[in-house]
């Protein structure tokens, strides 16, 4: 038997936080975005992201530049990131392992920063 929630309602229990990053709450803007790299975390003012491309293929690449480096995020499904970019909402991207597709949403494979 399921829990559905009534039309109008709050859902009994919130959905699970993503695996593949932090957002700030609705409503509100982030003003520091932190990319999880494998060894170290490098935090941007999130107005030095000046601009972001979604390359859609396998992989799909969603580079964002900043003032003199670039972001490069591989994976699938990053609409949602790019998403999170274009609302000013993200927190944190960090990179999420291979999920079965049960659990929808991005898959981040790998994020590097390049010099630009």
């Amino acid at each position: 038997m399921a829990i559905e929630p009534q039309p109008g309602k709050p859902p009994l229990v919130p959905p699970p936080p993503p695996t593949w990053g932090e957002l700030a709450p609705d409503g509100e803007a982030a003003s520091v975005v932190r990319f999880a790299l494998a060894d170290r975390m490098v935090s941007f003012l999130a107005s030095e992201l000046k601009r972001w491309e979604h390359v859609t293929g396998e992989p799909e690449v969603l580079r964002i530049r900043a003032d003199k480096e670039v972001i490069v995020v591989e994976g699938r499904e990053l609409h949602a990131v790019r998403a999170a970019l274009d609302l000013q909402r993200l927190c944190e991207l960090r990179a999420n392992f291979e999920r079965p597709k049960t659990r929808p949403g991005p898959h981040v494979r790998q994020i590097t920063i390049e010099p630009a």
